[in-house]
């Protein structure tokens, strides 16, 4: 007999226990980072921002996306927005992010160089383009970048400025 009058309180505390940990906040531990973000702006040989579709390849996974508010951040971009390259690194990225783009039979190769950051660390980039020529190109973006008008979410902005011709070597 009192076995079934115990077990009504041991429910009633179990339900307390159980909706006492269901009320607590989640252990922030589960999401280690944000995540890094590159997105890189395509020109053709006058400087015109094109669509990057179907003329990169890269070594990594790259998707295009939708730039909005382009024209507060990238000259020469007709309309409100503009198709990007994207890449993504989880928390950041460990090697340096490589691309090649065809255009009118030549071939652009690109680096872009990342910062050392800590192993949980993320940080997002935006990368403007000098204008498509043949050759191999590479950009570092350990500096801290220029302030992005367009919004603190996108990263710092990268000036095609920052963009250096590498000369290749071969004997």
């Amino acid at each position: 007999m009192k076995t079934i009058k115990a077990l009504p309180k041991t429910l009633l505390v179990l339900l307390f226990l159980a909706t006492g940990l269901f009320l607590l906040p989640p252990n922030a531990s589960a999401q280690i980072c944000a995540g890094s973000s590159l997105r890189y702006v395509v020109r053709d040989e006058q400087g015109k921002v094109i669509d990057p579709t179907g003329i990169y390849e890269a070594k990594s996974e790259l998707k295009i996306d939708e730039l909005k508010d382009a024209q507060k951040v990238v000259k020469g971009v007709e309309g409100n927005t503009a198709r990007v390259v994207r890449a993504r690194g989880m928390c950041n990225f460990r090697e340096p992010v490589q691309m090649a783009l065809k255009l009118n039979s030549k071939v652009m190769n690109l680096t872009f160089l990342m910062p050392r950051l800590g192993e949980y660390d993320s940080r997002s980039f935006l990368v403007d383009s000098i204008p498509f020529r043949a050759g191999t190109f590479s950009i570092d973006l350990a500096a801290a970048g220029e302030t992005n008008p367009a919004g603190d979410w996108l990263g710092s902005f990268f000036p095609a400025k920052g963009w250096k011709k590498v000369v290749i070597i071969t004997r």
